[in-house]
């Protein structure tokens, strides 16, 4: 699948009956075992990436040449349509065009754009961009993509951190009205609640949540399109890990550590294949002999 019916399948599965999950890739090789269990979509976070690539807490310090690598990485190999998070577009209008533009070239499917500026994850409160200044941020990532199938996902935080249910309607629907093709609430618990007002928001909802309490049957009932399961990979990496050294540091036995290695599995994802195939094909003995 090319990145314009990447963006097209996208698309679909944001029309579609039911809630579809974005699942978190911190790398390739998870994005490959999203690919590989059957999910959808691939989702990369600044939590994630920031997390595993740079040891760097979201707060705010990861930028685009850190986020856009693994992006193309996850692209060009994975066969699945993919949602990259680029925090606010990082400020002003030529960031913002630049980010478009870098994303969109780089095969990704969709971004997800928020209106924080600072505060999610630091004890000092969030600080947010004004909703006209967003709804401007928005209408420039509109008018820099090339393809009008790259979609754009505008981020609040206002029931989250405020704890604002007017002023989440209120942003959503602005965004949507400024071009936005979904907004993204987040939730701080069961997003149960939105049955009884997700039909003042004039577009569809993405939702992710700080616990996840609701099954996909739960969002779909709720009334979200899709749901960022952005954790799920690292959360798992980071446990098995940590457990894996932890066993192997107390009993200096690998037989008594409870992580069961497959080789052959791992081989198997991996195309070696076709390179095989490839050097048999062209090079044989002839690349060593230089022939």
């Amino acid at each position: 699948m090319n990145m314009y019916d990447k963006r097209i399948r996208l698309r679909e599965l944001m029309a579609a009956p039911e809630c579809v999950p974005m699942m978190g890739a911190y790398d390739v090789l998870s994005a490959k075992l999203i690919e590989q269990a059957g999910f959808p979509i691939v989702y990369t976070g600044s939590f994630i990436t920031g997390a595993s690539q740079y040891f760097l807490a979201d707060v705010g310090l990861v930028q685009l040449k850190d986020l856009l690598p693994l992006a193309y990485e996850i692209a060009k190999e994975v066969d699945l349509p993919i949602v990259c998070d680029v925090d606010n577009g990082w400020f002003h209008s030529g960031n913002i065009w630049r980010t478009v533009h870098e994303f969109e070239s780089a095969g990704v499917s969709g971004i997800q754009v928020e209106d924080g500026i600072i505060g999610k994850h630091v004890s000092t409160g969030a600080v947010d961009m004004s909703k006209d200044v967003m709804c401007d941020h928005i209408r420039a990532m509109c008018e820099a993509r090339k393809d009008p199938n790259f979609v754009i996902i505008a981020r609040t935080d206002a029931l989250w951190l405020k704890n604002d249910l007017e002023e989440t309607i209120d942003r959503c629907n602005a965004y949507l009205d400024a071009g936005a093709d979904a907004c993204f609430i987040t939730f701080p618990g069961s997003i149960q609640g939105m049955k009884g007002w997700r039909h003042r928001i004039h577009g569809p909802v993405v939702t992710t949540c700080i616990r996840f309490e609701d099954s996909i049957a739960q969002e779909t009932e709720a009334g979200a399109c899709l749901s960022c399961y952005w954790p799920n990979t690292i959360y798992a990496a980071f446990t098995a890990v940590r457990n894996t050294l932890k066993q192997f540091a107390e009993t200096r036995d690998m037989t008594k550590v409870d992580a069961k290695f497959d080789e052959d599995e791992l081989l198997k994802l991996l195309p070696l294949q076709k390179y095989y195939d490839q050097m048999d094909k062209y090079h044989g003995e002839k690349m060593y002999l230089g022939g």
